[in-house]
């Protein structure tokens, strides 16, 4: 069994850590991601986050909000067998 599909993801992703940078490479994802067939049954909710990384979050910086949401993409695909290139 391999896997069914793939989606080009990381080619978005952004070594920078400053909040416009997270919430540009995100809004990326986000756009790639409402479009993926392959992820037509993914949460809407968690996209809405992927577009509104928050500025001032006491808890978390913008990079590790932005990893929570990634980690939520990357178990999806291992459950459907999405390839993330």
């Amino acid at each position: 069994m391999g896997w069914k599909s793939t989606v080009r993801l990381k080619h978005l992703f952004t070594d920078e850590e400053d909040h416009a940078s997270v919430q540009a490479s995100m809004k990326a994802v986000a756009d790639v991601l409402s479009k993926e067939v392959a992820f037509a049954r993914f949460n809407q909710d968690i996209l809405t986050k992927f577009r509104k990384i928050p500025k001032d979050n006491e808890w978390f910086t913008p990079i590790e909000c932005a990893n929570k949401l990634l980690t939520t993409v990357y178990d999806y695909a291992d459950y459907n067998r999405i390839w993330i290139e």
